[in-house]
């Protein structure tokens, strides 16, 4: 709607030429001009009241959160032709007044300081009066207060699906904190003190895609909504897709690796007690209480009486069982051992049997005991 020319609705511009055209003299009396010009004051009027003149705009550049010192321009757009500009703030009498350049009028504030942080409207007047105020703006003043510090937990790399705490811990006991996403505000929560610090919790159930970013965020006081804190640092929020699919190759390569163990371990003992089962069985029974049984028989050259080598014997090597004792020749069939003394005469073989010629003996007959014969007196 064109609210910069005035117009007349048809009815209100039809009406004096129709009643010059009845006048009774066919001139236009000085009576019938008035009421002319009182019946289009008072169109006009009318018109100008049912018109509703639309909002303006009111916006900064760069940014409605400035750091301290910096300038801002606020921008106030109304309708097409549109006069004169009022910028007033919230809870002040004074205001400044600017001519558009276009659509738009703009202000500037060259060194922003916490005086200058508060709320804006903006307002326009017309040829019908004045627009009603504009939405409120919010100029916030950064750089006030020591940074706070901002970290996720459990961890800024989360699975969709997953829950994540960013938690904002302020050095002063600041009660409120906001939440900034690439320059624009997510949301605003109240700071739980923490000793002589605070701490606020920013809480996203189940993250998806949209979640990942970079994130700041800013602590002040209630009372002074407008006056914040410098940013924390930046935190990168990834959101990563491929998490859960890794854990669960990981769990499934674990587990098939320790039922690898598993099976490796068990065979190793069953071999190993094949093992001793084979060396028990080469060994015979009672084979844990002595060692190897020789294979071999001794064969024992004994002198004979004649002067010769002697005779040789054969002899099975001592075996000792059952803790050290002798075996049982008459009940285990074993072999017949000799006496102590020497070989038995059955043991001893002659050297012809041999295939060898009689040597000298030693063991001959025994001497004669010389007879002692009592001397002849």
């Amino acid at each position: 709607m064109n609210v910069g020319k005035a117009t007349l609705t048809p009815s209100c511009a039809r009406e004096a030429p129709l009643r010059a055209l009845h006048s009774p003299s066919g001139t236009m009396a000085p009576t019938l001009a008035a009421l002319l010009g009182f019946g289009l004051s008072l169109c006009w009027e009318t018109w100008a009241q049912q018109e509703e003149l639309p909002k303006p705009s009111l916006r900064a550049e760069p940014s409605s959160v400035v750091p301290q010192g910096q300038p801002v321009i606020l921008w106030c757009k109304g309708s097409p032709g549109a006069g004169v500009h009022r910028l007033r703030k919230t809870g002040s009498n004074s205001f400044v007044e600017a001519f558009p350049a276009g659509q738009e009028a703009w202000f500037i504030i060259y060194n922003i300081a916490a005086s200058s942080a508060g709320s804006y409207q903006c307002l326009y007047q017309s040829l019908s009066g004045w627009s009603e105020p504009s939405e409120p703006l919010e100029l916030t003043v950064t750089g006030l207060f020591p940074p706070p510090s901002l970290s996720a937990w459990p961890s800024s790399k989360v699975a969709p699906g997953q829950a994540v705490t960013l938690q904002c811990h302020s050095q002063l006991s600041h009660d409120r904190s906001a939440l900034y996403k690439v320059g624009e505000q997510v949301t605003q929560a109240p700071a739980q003190p923490h000793a002589r610090a605070s701490q606020a919790n920013f809480s996203i159930p189940a993250v998806n895609s949209t979640h990942g970013g970079t994130y700041r965020c800013y602590s002040f006081w209630s009372l002074s909504p407008h006056e914040w804190s410098f940013p924390s640092d930046a935190l990168e929020l990834r959101v990563t897709a491929s998490a859960p699919a890794s854990s669960a190759l990981t769990a499934t390569i674990l587990l098939g690796l320790s039922a690898l163990l598993i099976l490796l371990f068990l065979l190793l003992l069953l071999c190993c007690r094949r093992h001793r089962a084979r060396i028990g069985e080469f060994l015979g029974p009672g084979a844990a209480g002595r060692g190897p049984e020789p294979r071999g028989r001794l064969t024992l050259t004994l002198p004979t009486g004649n002067g010769s080598r002697g005779a040789e014997a054969e002899k099975t090597p001592k075996r000792r069982c059952c803790g050290g004792r002798q075996p049982d020749t008459g009940r285990t069939g074993g072999h017949s051992r000799a006496p102590r003394g020497g070989p038995s005469a059955s043991d001893v073989r002659p050297a012809e049997a041999q295939g060898r010629a009689p040597g000298p003996s030693r063991l001959g007959p025994r001497p004669a005991l010389p007879v002692r014969r009592p001397a002849l007196s």
